[in-house]
């Protein structure tokens, strides 16, 4: 059963008062003074949030656009996964092709995703480091750092005896046992002896490992745990369940805010370093009176990979050329802010055929392309110069986009990082399907306001396939999922292709012609965005140091995908848990709290 998490509590002594719980009532925060206010209560905001809220004496503010809808079946229940999107939980930015979803409710993301629970190789964490300043060697954006603070997000519920008969072999010693994150195999976990063809099939024909996919080595075929929750008839778990729901009533100094758009930052100091003083905020339907809220110490954007680099320009943070062209003055010269967009897409193959299943192939660039692996690698290593030129509209400069695809060439020719990933999915598009998409782009794109109008929603340019060699990747898992159809054992289980099935005909042999032209109008975004407000130095286009600090602001963070410099190997959630837990820390420790 669902219950309300938190209600409003007003209480005063000698004169001073405080408000905590859940509420919709924006008069609450209105001319007050918070110690942080945490602009989204998404995934990292609410872990963020709750982190900070651990201290008794701090007061803490965390706004959100969406609603409190925890008790929507569509938030909870796992098995009514997409029923979320394209209706009020779901923001629904449009993108050149089609729409990116993001959760716009408590819990953002984890309150509408698939609860796959998957980290990226050791090798993308490691090169975070080599894109920061040296002199921020110290702070542990690497894979000891972000594993450590994963797991500390994460409490395992190891495999039963029947679950690992299906399949499961998650290597408990990978997962962290004591978190607010309820990671597990569902109590349902298919039984049936497709997941072990697919598994065997992919094996057999691409040799990859069966090894637990979250130790730091992702290259794999392997069954993956998911963020459910067991005493709850593995109902999904999101930030909100974790992080806030266990802890609202107890703190008297933490204040949720739903229903409500942050709309601007102000300003006590306009000039480097820049200090953010407060917020406005108002009704997210755009009604009703605009609030100002203000906060002693620090304002941590968490609005997500598009929302925070939007809130960012129309407060004055971005490239001057164009907020002047929207009548925005400038206050901080920070052009990248809204560059740097990189997200995944996706395309399906299904049969026909009998039984269920759920398993995760990650092939890397050898095992996806096979005897032309050669060429390929000499085509990135190559090519990068020539990349970084054509998509230096969406970076700093073509030599600092070149400096950051050779981090990106080098995990993915020399370390064998995974290049796609292949997930098996029973019932979706056909009885069995795979869904199939490249997981590090070199395309970039961008978010871009288009008025001083914070209700209007911001361009999303992805710039999807600019690069010609995120569609060869493309193309060459598609490739791979038909052979995976047609081997055996798994082709015991398949009456036939159906999609694309004739549509591009050829068999094995089809032709790479005949595989874009299927692909160009049936591809989706994957809605993974990141990197709008990436964390890498300045000379790189980086928006936020290490600390995770915007550049010429004394006490302004953002702490959300938009950080995330580089796409990774895998689903972004248990990273950005990481992420919140390591930036909880460093705020906490640069203001004694």
């Amino acid at each position: 059963m669902r219950v309300p998490t938190g209600q409003t509590i007003l209480t005063s002594a000698f004169g001073a008062w405080t408000t905590s719980g859940i509420t919709t009532d924006g008069t609450l925060a209105a001319n007050q003074t918070f110690d942080y206010i945490v602009v989204g209560c998404g995934l990292t905001g609410l872990t963020a949030a709750a982190r900070l809220a651990q201290n008794a004496n701090m007061s803490v503010l965390c706004v959100e656009a969406g609603a409190d809808s925890w008790t929507d079946p569509r938030v909870y229940d796992i098995y009514r996964y997409t029923d979320a999107f394209y209706t009020e939980l779901d923001w629904s930015w449009s993108t050149e092709k089609g729409g990116m979803r993001g959760g716009k409710t408590l819990g953002g993301g984890t309150s509408i995703n698939g609860a796959t629970w998957t980290r990226g190789a050791a090798a993308q964490y490691d090169s975070w480091q080599g894109l920061l300043e040296s002199a921020e060697s110290s702070l542990g954006w690497n894979w000891a750092g972000m594993s450590k603070a994963m797991m500390q997000a994460e409490k395992l519920t190891a495999p039963t005896n029947a679950q690992k008969g299906n399949g499961a072999t998650g290597n408990t010693a990978n997962y962290g046992t004591s978190g607010p994150v309820s990671v597990k195999y569902p109590d349902e976990m298919y039984s049936g002896p497709q997941q072990r063809a697919f598994q065997s099939t992919v094996v057999g024909l691409f040799n990859l490992s069966t090894a637990d996919v979250n130790g730091g080595n992702p290259n794999a075929v392997a069954f993956v745990p998911n963020s459910l929750n067991g005493a709850e008839n593995d109902h999904r778990v999101s930030s909100q369940s974790a992080y806030l729901t266990p802890v609202i009533n107890r703190r008297k100094k933490y204040l949720v805010m739903t229903t409500h758009m942050v709309t601007k930052l102000i300003y006590s100091k306009a000039t480097a370093p820049v200090i953010v003083s407060g917020i406005q905020y108002k009704k997210s339907n755009n009604s009703g009176t605009v609030y100002t809220a203000y906060a002693r110490r620090e304002v941590i954007l968490a609005a997500g990979a598009i929302q925070s680099p939007a809130l960012l320009q129309l407060s004055g943070i971005g490239d001057p050329v164009h907020l002047s062209g929207l009548g925005i003055k400038s206050i901080v010269n920070l052009p990248t802010v809204g560059k740097n967009l990189q997200d995944q897409t996706i395309s399906n193959a299904g049969v026909n055929g009998r039984g269920p299943n759920d398993v995760i192939a990650f092939p890397n660039l050898a095992q996806l392309f096979g005897p032309t692996t050669s060429n390929i690698s000499n085509t990135i290593s190559s090519s990068l110069g020539a990349w970084a030129a054509s998509q230096a509209g969406n970076a700093l400069s073509a030599d600092a986009l070149r400096t950051i695809y050779e981090a990106q060439a080098d995990y993915i020719v020399n370390k064998n990082v995974p290049v796609a990933e292949l997930f098996y999915s029973t019932g979706s598009p056909a009885d069995h399907g795979i869904l199939v998409w490249p997981l590090l782009p070199f395309s970039r794109g961008s978010v871009k306001i288009t008025t001083n109008d914070a209700f209007t929603k911001p361009t999303v340019h992805v710039g999807f396939y600019s690069v010609d060699i995120d569609m060869q990747m493309q193309v060459a898992a598609n490739r791979m999922a038909r052979q995976i159809f047609l081997g055996a054992p798994f082709s015991t289980y398949s009456a036939g292709e159906t999609l694309p099935g004739l549509a591009v005909p050829g068999g094995k042999a089809a032709t790479d012609a005949a595989w874009r032209n299927w692909i160009k109008p049936k591809f989706n975004s994957l809605s993974h965005p990141v990197a709008t407000c990436a964390m890498m130095r300045r000379n790189l286009g980086g928006v936020v140091d290490g600390k995770l600090k915007v550049y010429d602001t004394r006490n302004l963070r953002v702490v959300d995908a938009s950080v995330v410099p580089l796409q990774i190997s895998g689903h972004l959630s248990s990273t950005l848990y990481g992420i919140a837990e390591r930036a909880a820390a460093f705020i906490r420790a640069d203001n004694g709290t």
